[in-house]
């Protein structure tokens, strides 16, 4: 992904007047990214309780797979100010795990 699409997406993650699936698909496309800007992004809609929890979801599960693929966890500061449902998702995936974790957000949001 070349520093373009990472620009794009992150414009749309952080737009709150995007179509609730474009910035939930572009949280989920900025895990493959190791740009600082793009992890910053993720962070803000996860401690963000106004984020719709689909997209909190799919940021925390992104900054899960970044940490996972870089061992660059996020420090206590910034973890404990995740919201819940981003919470749920950074701590479902494992290290040294990097494909996508099969626990949807949707089942997640719905109770499931």
């Amino acid at each position: 992904m070349d520093a373009q699409q990472v620009e794009a997406l992150i414009t749309v993650l952080l737009d709150r007047g995007a179509d609730i699936g474009a910035r939930d698909d572009a949280a989920m496309d900025l895990y493959v990214t190791d740009d600082e800007q793009a992890r910053q992004a993720l962070l803000a809609v996860a401690i963000n309780p106004e984020t719709p929890g689909i997209v909190q979801a799919s940021a925390g599960e992104s900054l899960g797979q970044i940490a996972a693929r870089t061992g660059r966890v996020l420090p206590d500061k910034e973890r404990t100010r995740l919201t819940p449902a981003a919470s749920c998702e950074y701590e479902v995936v494992q290290p040294g795990r990097v494909e996508r974790t099969s626990t949807s957000a949707a089942d997640i949001n719905n109770g499931g």
